[in-house]
């Protein structure tokens, strides 16, 4: 690691000639000072070396031209980077219970065959067409359990980190790289997105590589580059429509990417396959906006939205990661103003190009929801963590000028990040406080072939309905007879099946050997029950499910109770 340092104590790079004579000078004499020795030549040779005149009746040797240790470490950094932030954000994966949006996934990638999907895309959720259509592949792999619907998730995050070291490498040095890729690694947002089976992970990604696809066609011109910038774009959208708004971050870094001498052809190139790449998915992006009530449930903007942008946005909810980063940035700032170094590279593009990945999204969105419809939602914009990264690591090396000490800055961001990682998002109901995964394991372990079903769908879950419960884990209800169960839901294009009121299906319970109900937590009563003939609780006692079984001679014999729901089991 402290290789990676070598040479980190030059200046930043300044507009005047004199500066870059300065600079030019201070790495001369440091080569020479260093002094010319064999293992520092020979990795850098690039010229083949001429070979020994050839032996009469020997063939020549061959000729090998050993590959650069810094193009080794071009290829190794982003891959480790990738592979620890693939591991942080997965571990644990399957601890916390599945939830609304996770079951929206499994419900419609897992349950339904391709034209059932294209129906559903119809009427709903075509923002996550693409996704649902990489997931429904990889759940004809693996089962749709709590650990692998979010695999895909965790490995997006890898893929995303090492955009990030890539990204960050090509305005600055290896340190600033490799620390960018390990802050976002453990960025709360970041861990957040790697166990979450929703698009959030690979649209992460998606911005990042597009972002670096963008900076290697203006910088290394090839006609060929810019169709390629187009189709990645338009599959990006594919993700997640709020990706969009990079059309705009892109916009206003061309000025800090292109060259001065060759600024117009880039900028050309770059307006033409982008206004083909929008021009082809507008259909798409009005259709999909023809479903913005999908989020109506999103409030207007609230006396909580300095603490949404700069906190939630990027933190979740960890508030010692979210100090330690103030207190970073502000250090950094007191650094430099009081004359220390910045890190090696071209600091200052690298800043403002992240600035206006961060600001542009952020302010656009939140414009939008003050002037036209409410879609401003923290999570949502985490196509902008990269940037939040990158410049939390160009602050820590600024601060922090040895390899020992940024090793040390960014431990104690991991353990400050640790407590929210562990016990708030890798918590058993760390998904909103849901409990999907406990009630259906219940079940699992309980019921038995030919038992009924029932939920009472007067609950007031939001997000609602109850119904999404038993689409998340189907499995486990498959063996039960669900006598609510109105239109199946593949069949006509929705999420989740119909519900039938259940005072209409008092025929159907009559020939019940045992029912499982499911209804809201009763708090007055306890977590486990059993008994001959329990109470039904105030709660329950109100409902329909409960007093139409009951006027069937059924009584309750066991009780569960979770975080918002409760199971019982009826005989007679």
């Amino acid at each position: 690691m402290r290789k990676a340092f070598r040479g980190h104590g030059a200046y930043c790079r300044a507009s005047s000639a004199t500066d870059g004579v300065r600079a030019h000078k201070t790495i001369r004499d440091q080569l020479h000072w260093a002094g010319p020795t064999v293992t520092s030549i020979m990795p850098g040779l690039t010229v083949d070396q001429p070979a020994a005149a050839p032996v009469a009746g020997q063939a020549s040797a061959p000729v090998v031209k050993p590959v650069p240790p810094q193009r080794y470490r071009r290829l190794l950094d982003p891959l480790a980077i990738a592979v620890l932030a693939a591991v942080i954000s997965g571990a644990w994966a399957g601890r916390p219970s599945l939830w609304f949006d996770e079951g929206a996934t499994i419900s419609a990638s897992a349950s339904r065959t391709l034209p059932e999907l294209w129906r559903l895309l119809g009427h709903i959720d075509a923002v996550h067409g693409l996704y649902y259509l990489l997931m429904h592949g990889w759940f004809a792999i693996f089962p749709p359990t709590e650990f692998w619907s979010r695999v895909p998730s965790a490995l997006a995050i890898g893929g995303a980190a090492a955009g990030v070291v890539v990204f960050a490498r090509q305005f600055s040095g290896r340190p600033t790289a490799l620390c960018a890729g390990a802050i976002f690694a453990i960025l709360p947002r970041v861990t957040w997105a790697g166990i979450e089976a929703r698009s959030s992970a690979l649209s992460v990604a998606a911005a990042v590589w597009l972002t670096v696809l963008l900076v290697v066609a203006v910088r290394h011109h090839r006609l060929w580059r810019w169709p390629l910038y187009a189709l990645v774009l338009m599959l990006s959208i594919l993700v997640s429509i709020n990706l969009v708004l990079l059309v705009l971050v892109h916009a206003a870094m061309m000025p800090l990417l292109a060259n001065r001498g060759a600024r117009k052809s880039p900028v050309i190139w770059w307006a033409i396959t982008t206004a083909a790449a929008l021009g082809a998915m507008t259909p798409f992006i009005m259709f999909a906006h023809g479903q913005v009530w999908q989020v109506r449930w999103i409030s207007g903007l609230n006396r909580n939205l300095f603490l949404d942008v700069v906190h939630r946005q990027y933190f979740d909810h960890s508030v010692p990661f979210a100090i330690l980063a103030g207190l970073t940035l502000v250090a950094a700032v007191a650094a430099r103003l009081t004359g220390a170094k910045c890190p090696r590279g071209d600091t200052r593009r690298l800043l403002l190009a992240s600035a206006a990945w961060i600001v542009i999204p952020t302010a656009v969105v939140l414009i939008y929801s003050a002037t036209v419809e409410p879609i401003y939602y923290p999570r949502y914009l985490i196509l902008t963590t990269p940037a939040a990264a990158v410049v939390l690591a160009v602050c820590i090396v600024t601060m922090a000028r040895k390899a020992s000490i940024v090793t040390a800055v960014v431990v104690l961001f991991a353990l400050a990040a640790f407590p929210n990682y562990l016990f708030t998002q890798r918590g058993p109901y760390a998904k909103e406080g849901w409990d999907y995964s406990q009630v259906a394991d219940v079940i699992s372990a309980h019921a038995a072939p030919g038992d009924c079903l029932l939920v009472d769908n007067t609950v007031g879950w939001k997000p609602g309905p109850i119904r999404a419960l038993l689409a998340t884990r189907p499995g486990a209800f498959r063996s039960l007879i669900d006598v609510e169960r109105g239109y199946y839901g593949p069949k006509v294009g929705a999420l989740w099946d119909g519900h039938v009121a259940v005072w209409l299906t008092t025929a159907k319970i009559n020939e019940c050997p045992t029912l499982w109900t499911i209804a809201n937590r009763d708090r007055s009563l306890p977590d486990h029950q059993v008994g001959q003939r329990l109470s039904p609780g105030p709660a329950l006692a109100r409902t329909a499910v409960y007093r139409f079984p009951s006027y069937l001679g059924f009584r309750i014999v066991e009780r569960w109770q979770f975080h918002y729901s409760q199971v019982v089991k009826s005989t007679r």
